[in-house]
Protein backbone atom coordinates (compact mmCIF):
# COMPACT_ATOMS: atom_id res chain seq x y z
CA UNK A 1 0.00 0.00 0.00
CA UNK A 2 2.82 2.36 0.85
CA UNK A 3 4.57 1.76 -2.48
CA UNK A 4 1.29 2.16 -4.32
CA UNK A 5 0.68 5.56 -2.69
CA UNK A 6 4.16 6.76 -3.68
CA UNK A 7 3.57 5.65 -7.26
CA UNK A 8 0.28 7.54 -7.42
CA UNK A 9 1.91 10.71 -6.07
CA UNK A 10 4.69 10.47 -8.68
CA UNK A 11 2.15 9.99 -11.45
CA UNK A 12 0.13 12.99 -10.24
CA UNK A 13 3.28 15.15 -10.05
CA UNK A 14 4.26 14.11 -13.58
CA UNK A 15 0.82 15.02 -14.95
CA UNK A 16 0.84 18.40 -13.19
CA UNK A 17 4.33 19.19 -14.48
CA UNK A 18 3.29 18.29 -18.04
CA UNK A 19 0.22 20.53 -17.82
CA UNK A 20 2.33 23.39 -16.48
CA UNK A 21 4.82 23.25 -19.38
CA UNK A 22 1.96 22.86 -21.88
CA UNK A 23 0.35 25.97 -20.44
CA UNK A 24 3.58 28.00 -20.59
CA UNK A 25 4.34 27.04 -24.20
CA UNK A 26 0.75 27.91 -25.16
CA UNK A 27 0.71 31.30 -23.45
CA UNK A 28 4.05 32.57 -24.83
CA UNK A 29 3.13 32.51 -28.56
CA UNK A 30 -0.22 34.14 -27.80
CA UNK A 31 1.39 36.83 -25.72
CA UNK A 32 3.77 37.71 -28.56
CA UNK A 33 1.08 37.65 -31.25
CA UNK A 34 -0.32 41.17 -30.80
CA UNK A 35 -1.90 43.74 -28.56
CA UNK A 36 -4.97 41.78 -27.52
CA UNK A 37 -5.67 40.62 -23.99
CA UNK A 38 -5.13 37.01 -22.99
CA UNK A 39 -7.95 35.36 -21.06
CA UNK A 40 -7.60 32.14 -19.07
CA UNK A 41 -10.78 30.49 -17.81
CA UNK A 42 -12.05 27.09 -16.80
CA UNK A 43 -14.94 25.39 -18.55
CA UNK A 44 -16.10 22.22 -16.82
CA UNK A 45 -12.67 21.48 -15.41
CA UNK A 46 -10.99 22.24 -18.74
CA UNK A 47 -8.40 24.96 -19.18
CA UNK A 48 -9.47 27.35 -21.94
CA UNK A 49 -7.20 30.03 -23.40
CA UNK A 50 -8.61 32.82 -25.54
CA UNK A 51 -7.37 36.10 -26.90
CA UNK A 52 -9.46 39.19 -27.39
CA UNK A 53 -9.34 41.13 -30.65
CA UNK A 54 -7.02 44.07 -30.99
CA UNK A 55 -8.52 47.39 -30.11
CA UNK A 56 -7.85 48.64 -33.64
CA UNK A 57 -9.81 45.72 -35.15
CA UNK A 58 -13.03 46.43 -33.28
CA UNK A 59 -16.03 47.59 -35.32
CA UNK A 60 -17.04 51.24 -34.83
CA UNK A 61 -19.97 51.62 -32.50
CA UNK A 62 -21.75 54.41 -34.40
CA UNK A 63 -23.77 53.72 -37.53
CA UNK A 64 -22.15 56.35 -39.76
CA UNK A 65 -18.61 55.09 -39.13
CA UNK A 66 -19.71 51.51 -39.82
CA UNK A 67 -21.37 52.32 -43.16
CA UNK A 68 -18.88 54.79 -44.63
CA UNK A 69 -15.75 52.67 -44.94
CA UNK A 70 -13.29 51.95 -47.72
CA UNK A 71 -14.57 49.62 -50.46
CA UNK A 72 -18.22 49.80 -49.36
CA UNK A 73 -20.53 49.27 -52.37
CA UNK A 74 -23.86 51.12 -52.57
CA UNK A 75 -26.89 51.09 -54.85
CA UNK A 76 -28.93 54.29 -54.99
CA UNK A 77 -32.20 55.31 -56.61
CA UNK A 78 -33.19 58.99 -56.84
CA UNK A 79 -36.20 60.58 -58.48
CA UNK A 80 -37.08 64.24 -58.88
CA UNK A 81 -37.71 67.15 -61.20
CA UNK A 82 -35.60 69.84 -62.88
CA UNK A 83 -36.72 73.30 -64.00
CA UNK A 84 -35.31 75.76 -66.54
CA UNK A 85 -34.58 78.61 -66.97
CA UNK A 86 -32.95 79.10 -63.59
CA UNK A 87 -31.60 82.66 -63.92
CA UNK A 88 -28.12 81.60 -65.07
CA UNK A 89 -26.99 81.78 -68.69
CA UNK A 90 -29.12 82.46 -71.77
CA UNK A 91 -32.85 82.79 -71.33
CA UNK A 92 -34.39 79.90 -73.27
CA UNK A 93 -37.92 78.57 -73.48
CA UNK A 94 -39.17 76.72 -70.43
CA UNK A 95 -37.63 73.24 -70.25
CA UNK A 96 -38.96 71.17 -67.34
CA UNK A 97 -38.33 67.46 -66.96
CA UNK A 98 -38.83 64.63 -64.50
CA UNK A 99 -35.68 62.56 -63.94
CA UNK A 100 -34.91 59.11 -62.48
CA UNK A 101 -31.34 58.12 -61.57
CA UNK A 102 -29.92 54.72 -60.67
CA UNK A 103 -26.42 54.95 -59.16
CA UNK A 104 -23.81 52.35 -58.29
CA UNK A 105 -21.35 53.71 -55.73
CA UNK A 106 -17.91 52.68 -54.47
CA UNK A 107 -16.36 54.32 -51.39
CA UNK A 108 -12.68 55.01 -51.94
CA UNK A 109 -11.51 55.50 -48.35
CA UNK A 110 -12.50 55.52 -44.68
CA UNK A 111 -12.99 58.72 -42.63
CA UNK A 112 -9.94 58.26 -40.38
CA UNK A 113 -7.58 56.57 -42.83
CA UNK A 114 -5.56 59.45 -44.28
CA UNK A 115 -5.45 63.11 -45.26
CA UNK A 116 -5.74 66.45 -43.47
CA UNK A 117 -9.42 65.84 -42.64
CA UNK A 118 -8.88 62.55 -40.82
CA UNK A 119 -9.71 62.32 -37.14
CA UNK A 120 -12.98 62.21 -35.18
CA UNK A 121 -12.72 65.88 -34.13
CA UNK A 122 -12.25 67.32 -37.63
CA UNK A 123 -15.43 69.04 -38.92
CA UNK A 124 -14.47 68.07 -42.50
CA UNK A 125 -13.99 64.37 -41.65
CA UNK A 126 -15.43 62.20 -44.40
CA UNK A 127 -14.99 59.78 -47.26
CA UNK A 128 -14.77 60.03 -51.06
CA UNK A 129 -17.14 58.00 -53.20
CA UNK A 130 -17.37 57.44 -56.96
CA UNK A 131 -20.71 56.77 -58.63
CA UNK A 132 -21.77 55.51 -62.04
CA UNK A 133 -25.24 56.79 -62.87
CA UNK A 134 -27.79 55.65 -65.43
CA UNK A 135 -30.34 58.41 -65.99
CA UNK A 136 -33.67 58.74 -67.75
CA UNK A 137 -35.84 61.84 -68.06
CA UNK A 138 -39.32 62.66 -69.31
CA UNK A 139 -39.78 66.22 -70.61
CA UNK A 140 -43.28 67.37 -69.69
CA UNK A 141 -43.08 71.01 -70.73
CA UNK A 142 -41.70 72.64 -73.87
CA UNK A 143 -39.62 70.96 -76.60
CA UNK A 144 -38.52 67.31 -76.64
CA UNK A 145 -40.01 64.30 -74.91
CA UNK A 146 -37.14 62.32 -73.35
CA UNK A 147 -33.45 62.16 -72.38
CA UNK A 148 -31.40 59.09 -71.41
CA UNK A 149 -27.72 58.59 -70.71
CA UNK A 150 -24.89 57.87 -68.26
CA UNK A 151 -23.01 60.08 -65.80
CA UNK A 152 -19.84 59.78 -63.75
CA UNK A 153 -19.88 61.44 -60.31
CA UNK A 154 -17.45 62.04 -57.45
CA UNK A 155 -19.03 62.57 -54.04
CA UNK A 156 -17.63 63.63 -50.68
CA UNK A 157 -19.57 62.45 -47.62
CA UNK A 158 -19.14 64.45 -44.40
CA UNK A 159 -19.09 61.68 -41.78
CA UNK A 160 -19.14 62.67 -38.11
CA UNK A 161 -19.20 60.13 -35.24
CA UNK A 162 -22.69 59.42 -33.89
CA UNK A 163 -24.44 61.53 -36.55
CA UNK A 164 -27.45 59.92 -38.22
CA UNK A 165 -27.51 62.57 -40.97
CA UNK A 166 -24.60 62.59 -43.46
CA UNK A 167 -24.30 65.68 -45.70
CA UNK A 168 -22.58 65.33 -49.07
CA UNK A 169 -21.51 67.30 -52.11
CA UNK A 170 -20.88 65.88 -55.57
CA UNK A 171 -19.98 66.84 -59.10
CA UNK A 172 -19.52 65.18 -62.44
CA UNK A 173 -20.45 65.05 -66.08
CA UNK A 174 -22.23 62.75 -68.46
CA UNK A 175 -23.65 62.31 -71.91
CA UNK A 176 -27.29 61.95 -72.92
CA UNK A 177 -29.31 61.13 -76.00
CA UNK A 178 -32.42 63.26 -76.59
CA UNK A 179 -34.99 63.97 -79.28
CA UNK A 180 -35.17 67.69 -78.40
CA UNK A 181 -33.24 68.68 -81.52
CA UNK A 182 -36.25 67.72 -83.63
CA UNK A 183 -38.04 70.84 -82.38
CA UNK A 184 -36.63 73.45 -84.76
CA UNK A 185 -38.35 76.39 -83.04
CA UNK A 186 -35.70 76.50 -80.29
CA UNK A 187 -31.95 77.22 -80.17
CA UNK A 188 -31.11 75.59 -76.83
CA UNK A 189 -30.49 71.98 -77.90
CA UNK A 190 -29.25 71.26 -81.41
CA UNK A 191 -27.89 67.71 -81.26
CA UNK A 192 -29.12 64.25 -80.37
CA UNK A 193 -26.05 63.79 -78.16
CA UNK A 194 -25.58 66.41 -75.45
CA UNK A 195 -23.19 66.80 -72.49
CA UNK A 196 -24.39 67.27 -68.91
CA UNK A 197 -21.90 68.78 -66.43
CA UNK A 198 -23.56 69.08 -63.02
CA UNK A 199 -23.14 69.47 -59.29
CA UNK A 200 -25.34 68.77 -56.28
CA UNK A 201 -25.54 68.66 -52.51
CA UNK A 202 -27.64 66.47 -50.29
CA UNK A 203 -28.37 64.74 -47.02
CA UNK A 204 -28.41 61.05 -46.19
CA UNK A 205 -30.70 60.12 -43.29
CA UNK A 206 -29.36 56.82 -41.93
CA UNK A 207 -32.07 54.26 -41.16
CA UNK A 208 -30.11 51.09 -40.32
CA UNK A 209 -27.04 49.13 -41.41
CA UNK A 210 -28.34 48.81 -44.98
CA UNK A 211 -30.56 51.78 -45.83
CA UNK A 212 -30.65 55.58 -45.86
CA UNK A 213 -33.26 58.05 -47.10
CA UNK A 214 -31.77 60.83 -49.24
CA UNK A 215 -32.68 64.39 -50.20
CA UNK A 216 -30.70 66.24 -52.87
CA UNK A 217 -30.63 69.63 -54.58
CA UNK A 218 -28.96 69.82 -57.99
CA UNK A 219 -27.88 72.04 -60.88
CA UNK A 220 -27.50 70.61 -64.39
CA UNK A 221 -26.24 72.10 -67.63
CA UNK A 222 -27.13 70.62 -71.02
CA UNK A 223 -25.25 71.57 -74.19
CA UNK A 224 -23.34 70.03 -77.10
CA UNK A 225 -20.04 71.94 -76.75
CA UNK A 226 -20.50 73.66 -80.10
CA UNK A 227 -20.89 70.50 -82.17
CA UNK A 228 -24.21 71.87 -83.47
CA UNK A 229 -25.22 75.32 -84.70
CA UNK A 230 -27.94 75.45 -82.04
CA UNK A 231 -26.20 75.42 -78.68
CA UNK A 232 -27.62 78.04 -76.32
CA UNK A 233 -27.91 75.23 -73.78
CA UNK A 234 -30.15 74.57 -70.81
CA UNK A 235 -29.38 75.45 -67.19
CA UNK A 236 -31.75 73.71 -64.81
CA UNK A 237 -32.16 73.42 -61.06
CA UNK A 238 -34.27 71.03 -59.02
CA UNK A 239 -34.44 68.41 -56.32
CA UNK A 240 -34.46 64.66 -55.77
CA UNK A 241 -35.49 62.14 -53.13
CA UNK A 242 -34.64 58.47 -52.86
CA UNK A 243 -32.91 55.65 -51.02
CA UNK A 244 -29.44 54.12 -50.79
CA UNK A 245 -28.77 50.44 -50.10
CA UNK A 246 -25.42 49.65 -48.43
CA UNK A 247 -24.18 46.17 -49.26
CA UNK A 248 -22.91 44.13 -46.30
CA UNK A 249 -19.84 42.87 -48.10
CA UNK A 250 -17.20 45.32 -49.25
CA UNK A 251 -15.36 45.27 -52.58
CA UNK A 252 -12.36 43.33 -51.17
CA UNK A 253 -14.40 40.67 -49.30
Amino acid sequence: MHLGGISQKKSRAYVQTTLLFTLLFTILPLAKGGDGDLTVRTDKDKLVLSKSAKSGDSEPSDLASRLFIEDRITLEFMTGAMFSPCGLGPVVPVYNYQQNNLRLGWMLDSPDKWGPCAGPDNPLRGTFETLLEVTGSYVWESFGTYMTGITGLVRYNFVQPNWIVVPYIQGGAGIIYTDARNWSNQNAIGGNWEFTPQFAGGLRFLIDDNFSFNLEGAFQHISNAGTSARNFGVNAYGGFAGFTYYFDKTWDD
